[in-house]
Parts: structure tokens; sequence; C-alpha cells
């Protein structure tokens, strides 16, 4: 097989190097890394060698060229303005590999479909309040909390996936992918909070892009302003929509009271600053009572650990893990021909890089936990 310089690169950024990074961890120039990277020139055995050691990926995976027809249409970061280059690049490389994946593991496995998505005109609505309320009745929610936004996002279709992002401004973000024809969306929630309810609001900040931005169009042509009105309207969306207007205004019956505000989380599973901003939105506090409210949650040093957070469990998606189960525990394919069968498809990734893109436990594609969740998925 002939080296793909395009592999080289998707390689270097995945692991966050820059090109004089790469050259420091090797005996290679810049100048012949980057010629490498243009295709202007081959690496030598001996160098091709160094450059694997260095970067950690398979021989095979800098030889292939990969049969995806994926496009990566939208990248949705919080801080895009603020943030480097190479570590923004460094999720999306990530990211697409993930979807790469799940299409892998979707010619054996019949995936929750993402029709049921609504397109929403903006236009059409007054707020972003409507739009909340209008996305829950088209999936018979009601009014009632949602206990767990990763397993509602999966189960419409939506790829998730969670791991650590090393960067603390890109805490969770969206990619929108045209797979031919097909728009696929994939929501990377980061590993670093370790909190059940922010993973929540997180999750449903992303659907909130997701549901108001999908057809934005080429986010880099937007100024800092219009960024921050994006960033805005995904969190009034995630609002809105694990904090119903009626049933939420109804709880609030002590709304100045911070304590009263620990026993509400408890039943909507959202965190306890985030309710305290939803009251002052709703009209059920003053300026003065809810400046107060943060400087007690301060004081508590509740700010960023509040109750129960060290107790609940924070939400891992489970489809991935469930997937390769299936296959496994039906003896359509086993652990090792899962990793050899994905590197036929154009992806030669070693087993533990798998687990980590996937959120997989550490040797489940060696050792697999017979114990898994019920997502419904069927054999096709």
């Amino acid at each position: 097989m002939s080296f793909n310089a395009e592999r080289l690169r998707a390689a270097r950024i995945y692991r966050n190097m820059s090109i004089s990074d790469l050259a420091e961890k090797t005996d290679v120039t810049k100048q012949a890394i980057s010629q490498y990277e243009k295709g202007q020139s081959n690496p030598i055995p001996d160098v091709m060698f160094q450059l694997v050691l260095a970067l950690g990926f398979p021989k095979e995976f800098f030889e292939q060229t990969s049969i995806s027809n994926i496009k990566i249409s939208n990248t949705f970061f919080r801080a895009l303005s603020s943030t480097n280059k190479l570590d923004l690049n460094t999720q999306e490389v990530k990211t697409e590999m993930i979807v790469q994946i799940y299409n892998f593991l979707s010619q054996y496995l019949a995936f929750p479909s993402n029709d049921d998505i609504p397109t929403i005109d903006k236009d059409t609505f007054d707020n972003i309040e409507q739009i909340a309320e209008y996305v829950r009745s088209c999936w018979a929610l009601g009014d009632k909390p949602i206990e767990n936004m990763v397993s509602l996002l999966e189960s419409k279709g939506i790829i998730v996936s969670s791991f650590v992002v090393e960067n603390k401004k890109i805490d969770a973000f969206t990619q929108v992918h045209l797979n031919g024809e097909i728009e696929q969306f994939c929501v990377v929630l980061g590993n670093d909070k370790q909190s059940m309810v922010r993973r929540n609001f997180d999750a449903a900040h992303e659907l909130g892009h997701i549901i108001l931005h999908r057809n934005i169009g080429d986010l880099s042509n937007l100024s800092k302003i219009e960024m921050k009105r994006l960033e805005d309207e995904a969190n009034a969306f995630a609002a809105g929509f694990l904090l119903p207007s009626k049933s939420f205004f109804a709880d609030l019956v002590s709304p100045n009271k911070l304590d009263f505000y620990v026993s509400l989380k408890k039943k909507w599973k959202v965190s306890m600053a985030a309710m305290i901003m939803r009251s002052k939105q709703l009209g059920r506090l003053n300026n003065n009572q809810y400046l107060y409210l943060f400087k007690q949650l301060s004081s508590n040093q509740w700010r960023t650990r509040e109750p129960y957070d060290d107790i609940w469990e924070i939400p891992r998606p489970q489809l991935f893990k469930k997937a390769i189960s299936i296959l496994i525990e039906n003896k359509v394919l086993n652990a090792q021909q899962i990793v050899s069968e994905l590197s036929k498809s154009g992806l030669a990734l070693d087993s533990r890089e798998i687990e980590n893109l996937l959120d997989l436990d550490k040797g489940v594609l060696s050792n697999m936990n017979q114990s898994q969740p019920a997502i419904v998925l069927s054999i096709k």
C-alpha cells in the first residue's frame, strides 16, 4: 500500500501535536514532515517507523484510503473564538472517527433513526421557550423531569460519546456530518465535570444547537457577537427544555431559600445554579434575591460541587457498549474481529484507542462485560 499524506496530518492532530511537536519527538525535520503531509514526498521505512512510534497509530493507518463518505458540515464549540485552533481540530478529528466507527457498526446493527428530530423554522415561533416546548410535545415528554438526557439523545438517533477533551474551554460540543445525503449528529460530552446534572444540561445545550442551528451555514463566517448569540440560544433552549415553564413555576413555592433548591434538585435533576437562574427568568426572583442566592452558593462552596454531585452516577453513553455486546454475544463478530473488520473498512485503530473514543470500559474489546443496560437494538 502507498503512504496516505492526509492520514499523517490526521494522526498528528489527533495527538494534539503541531508539526514542531512531532519533529521534536522524532529525528525528522519540520520541513520533511510538512512535505509528507502535503504529499510532496513519502517517508522512508526508518522514518515511517519513527512516526508510527511517536504517534501511536498502527502502520496500516497511514497506508489506508478511507472509504467513508463523511463530510463535516459544522462543529459547535462553546469557546470557538478563544480556543486554540489545534485543540479544536483535535476534537474534530476524533469526532469524525467516532462517526466512522458508528457507520461501520451500522452495517451490522439497526441503530435508532434520527428522523424524529424536528426541523423547525425559528421565525414561526415567538421565542426559544416555545421551541423547547414544541420539541417536548413532538417527543411526547410531557412536562415532567428528564432523568437522563444522554439516553434521550441516543434514543433519537444522535451519536453520543464522551472523553477527556483536555481543554477547559471545550467541555462539550456537537459535530454535524453529511454522510452522502444523510445528516448525522454527533455530541461529545467532556469527562472533566463529573456531575450528573451538569452533564444533563450540557446534553440539552447540544440538542439546542441541533434543533436551532443545524442549517446555520459556515460558522467561521460568524462574528464573536453572532457566536455568543448562538450559545445564548442553546442555553435558553436547555433551560426551557429541562425546566418547562408551567410545571417548574408551579414548584417554586420558596424560591428565595437556598435549601429549597437542594430538595428541588432531587426532582428536576438540574443544578441549583441553573434553577436559580431559571427562577429569575420566570419572574420568581428579583435581582437582589438572585444575587443573594449566588452569594450563598459561593459561601457554601457549591459553585463547582453541589449537594448530590458526589452521589449520583454520571450518565454515560450506552449505545456503543450495547452494540459491541450484541455483536459478540450473538457470535456475529468477536472483539478481535471488530477491530480487524474496522481496519478493513479503512480505519485501522488500536483496540484501546477505540475504547477511548467510544467511552467503553477499559479492556472491553478483549474481555466483554456481560451485564449491559437495556437499549433495544436489532441485528440487520
